[in-house]
C-alpha cells in the first residue's frame, strides 16, 4: 500500500462512491428556497410563505419547525468553540468555525453516513475491543471489517505493529475509539500524534469515535485525533454521555476540512433524517452555552466536571470491588481503565462457564447485569457499565458478587 500524496480528506472524489457523489452533486431546491425564503422573511414579514411543508398558524406554542440538515447555526458555532477550548484545537492556528460542525440525529447516524462515504468495498479496521455496532453499519454500507491490535502485550501503543496490520490487511479506514468502549483505554498526546503519523504513512482515513473524550479521569486533558490528523481524521461526538442527553438524539461530525461537513454531510443528513432533533439541539446549546460561558472565564466548566467526578468516583469503587472478587481487569494491560463509562474484567476462577453464561447466570440470581466480552472481541470476560451505578449500587454489587461466588461453592 503506497503512501498517499495528497491527504484523503482533501481527495473525497477518489473515496465517495458514485451513489454518495451522486446525492451530493443533486441540486435540491427545497432547503436552498427555505434558506432565502426564511432570510427574507426576517426582513420582509409580508412575504407569503408558499415553501414551508408543515402545518404553522393554528397552535404556535405547539410548533417546531424543520431546522437545517447540519443543524442550528448556533448549536454548530457552539460545538466548533467547544473543540478548540475543551480538545485544545491548535492546528496551523486555523479556527474551527460553525462550517466545521455537522450535527446529526446521534452518533449513530454519523457513523452510519461516514460509513457509507469510505466503507464501500474496503476493508476496516475495528480494535481487539470495539463497540459491536460498528460491524453493522460496515456491513450495511458494503464493507468489510478485521480486528487489529493497538497495544502489545504489555499495553503499550505500537505504531509500528499497527502500520504493519494496516499494510497487510489493505485497511483503508480505522474506527479509532478513545477514550474505548468497552474497555476505558485511553491514548496520551504523544501516542495521538503517532497514530496520526501512522494515518498520514498509510493514507488511511480514521474515524475518530470520540464521544468519551471529556470522561477522562487521569488528569490529562481530553484530545482529539482530528487535531494531530486534520487530512485523515475525523470526529464524531454525541450529547448522549458528556450531557447526560441520550434520548434527545443529538450527535455531531468535525473535521477540518469543511467539505466534508458542510457540504457532503449536509446533502447526506438531509437524504437519511431529514434534519437532527431540533428540541434536542436546544437543550444541548443550552448545555454547551453553560460549559462554554465558564471556560471563558478561565473556570472548569461544572456540569462535565460535576459528571466526571462522580464517574470517576464510581470506577474507583467498581474496580475495587471486581479486584476483591477475582474478576481482574482486561483491556490494556499495566494500565487503569480511566476513561467512558465502562471497564471490561475477565471471568473469575470460580465461575466454570463462558462469558455469555456469567452474564445470564448473573442476572437470573440477581446479582448484577453485564454484557458478554464475546460482543466486543474480547470472549472469557463481561463489561460493567458504571454509568447506572451509584455509590449506593456498588455496594450491593459487593454483597451480591459475595452471595452469587457462594452459590457455586456450594
Amino acid at each position: 500500500m503506497p503512501s498517499s500524496p495528497v491527504a484523503p480528506l482533501d481527495a473525497l472524489e477518489q473515496w465517495l462512491p458514485p451513489e454518495v457523489i451522486s446525492v451530493v452533486e443533486r441540486e435540491t431546491p427545497i432547503p436552498t428556497i427555505a434558506q432565502l425564503a426564511g432570510a427574507k422573511a426576517m426582513e420582509d414579514p409580508g412575504l407569503v410563505r408558499g415553501d414551508i411543508g408543515q402545518i404553522v398558524g393554528i397552535d404556535p406554542e405547539l410548533e417546531v419547525l424543520y431546522g437545517p440538515p447540519v443543524g442550528l447555526p448556533d448549536l454548530r458555532a457552539a460545538v466548533a468553540d467547544m473543540y478548540q477550548r475543551a480538545l485544545g484545537w491548535t492546528h496551523d492556528d486555523t479556527p474551527l468555525t460553525a462550517a466545521n460542525v455537522t450535527i446529526c440525529t446521534g452518533a449513530a447516524e454519523a457513523l452510519t453516513l461516514l460509513f457509507k462515504c469510505f466503507a464501500k468495498d474496503r476493508t476496516v479496521g475495528l480494535l481487539r475491543g470495539h463497540w459491536e455496532n460498528y460491524r453493522n453499519g460496515v456491513d450495511l454500507a458494503g464493507g468489510r471489517t478485521v480486528i487489529v491490535d493497538v497495544f502489545d502485550e504489555a499495553g503499550n501503543f505500537t505504531p509500528d505493529g499497527l502500520e504493519a496490520q494496516i499494510r497487510e490487511h489493505d485497511v483503508r479506514v480505522l474506527v479509532a475509539n478513545f477514550p474505548c468502549n468497552p474497555t476505558g483505554a485511553v491514548l496520551d498526546a504523544h501516542e495521538m500524534a503517532q497514530l496520526a503519523q501512522v494515518a498520514e504513512r498509510t493514507g488511511i482515513i480514521v474515524m475518530a469515535d470520540e464521544v468519551y473524550a471529556r470522561l477522562r479521569y487521569d488528569g490529562k486533558p481530553p484530545e482529539t485525533l482530528v487535531r494531530y490528523a486534520p487530512g485523515h481524521a475525523i470526529s464524531l461526538s454525541s450529547a448522549s454521555k458528556e450531557y447526560l442527553l441520550p434520548g434527545a438524539r443529538v450527535g455531531y461530525v468535525v473535521s477540518a476540512r469543511s467539505e466534508v461537513t458542510d457540504r457532503v454531510l449536509r446533502k447526506l443528513v438531509r437524504a437519511n433524517t431529514a434534519s437532527p432533533n431540533v428540541l434536542g439541539q436546544k437543550r444541548l446549546l443550552s448545555c454547551l452555552n453553560a460549559d462554554l460561558a465558564d471556560m471563558r472565564a478561565g473556570r472548569p466548566p461544572a456540569l462535565i466536571t460535576r459528571i466526571r467526578d462522580e464517574m470517576a468516583k464510581r470506577r474507583t469503587r467498581l474496580v475495587e470491588i471486581l479486584e476483591r472478587h477475582d474478576m481482574s481487569l482486561v483491556g490494556r494491560s499495566g494500565h487503569a481503565p480511566v476513561g467512558t463509562i465502562f471497564l471490561m474484567a475477565a471471568l473469575p476462577s470460580w465461575f466454570p462457564r463462558d462469558d455469555t453464561a456469567f452474564s445470564e447466570e448473573a442476572i437470573a440470581a440477581g446479582a448484577v447485569s453485564t454484557i458478554p466480552g464475546s460482543a466486543f472481541g474480547i470472549p472469557s470476560s463481561v463489561r460493567f457499565s458504571y454509568g447506572a451505578m451509584t455509590l449506593e449500587a456498588l455496594e450491593r454489587l459487593d454483597s451480591n458478587l459475595t452471595a452469587f461466588k457462594a452459590s457455586f461453592a456450594s
